[in-house]
């Protein structure tokens, strides 16, 4: 179940993405969403296998299955350690890209209608705010309800407050909005070596079994 919600929470991502795509041109942030279609299906196959491996108290597939939990285990792990050594780049893109777009608003169609479509999408407003904005560009993006008079307000009913800078890095760098899909090293490493400590248990079940019916 895990790997399959890992393969939807990708699909969703995929085909959501072009908004933010568009702030972050410098950043190709489509392989994220592909990486966790990609690794959702190989858990929900190799979680099937060792399933399987179960059910027909086979040690070969048991003890492969153990091989594969260690394997994404290790490899988890270095993508965790990649995305925190390279966070401050992210940090630097985020601001470069939104800071352009954003000031450019009034100046250029095209960056107005990205500007429009990430704050509809992330629900924020401006580049730390609505304070961002003067009363003469106040974007009916940023209202809560655009189709009523929306003008700039404090009220978070009325206009989003979170800014959309904020909001970007939040859709990149938090965790805790990805720990269903890629849990904390620490705590997926108590997990997995759970999960294999149990299936060797299971194997050592199985080859003691295995050696009484030779007797």
């Amino acid at each position: 179940l895990c790997g399959l919600a890992i393969l939807v929470a990708g699909a969703i991502s995929y085909a959501n993405i072009d908004e933010i795509n568009h702030a972050l041109k410098d950043v190709n942030i489509q392989g994220s969403p592909i990486a966790l279609i990609v690794v959702g299906s190989i858990v929900f196959i190799i979680a099937f296998y060792g399933c399987c491996g179960a059910i027909r108290e086979s040690h070969c597939m048991i003890i492969t299955f153990a091989i594969f939990l260690i394997v994404i285990l290790i490899i988890e792990i270095a993508i965790g350690v990649v995305a925190f050594v390279n966070r401050d780049g992210y940090d630097e893109v985020i601001t470069k890209n939104v800071e352009e777009m954003f000031g450019n608003y009034t100046k250029n169609d095209e960056y107005k209608t990205q500007v429009d479509s990430i704050q509809k999408s992330l629900e924020c407003c401006g580049v730390n705010g609505p304070d961002y904005w003067t009363s003469s560009t106040f974007p009916t993006s940023c209202c809560v309800k655009p189709e009523g008079n929306c003008i700039y307000s404090k009220d978070p009913n009325v206009v989003f407050q979170a800014g959309c800078k904020a909001k970007l890095k939040e859709f990149l760098l938090n965790i805790d909005n990805w720990r269903c899909v890629c849990p904390l090293p620490g705590e997926f490493h108590k997990e997995q070596r759970k999960r294999v400590r149990d299936s060797c248990r299971s194997d050592g079940r199985l080859i003691v079994l295995i050696y009484k019916k030779k007797k």
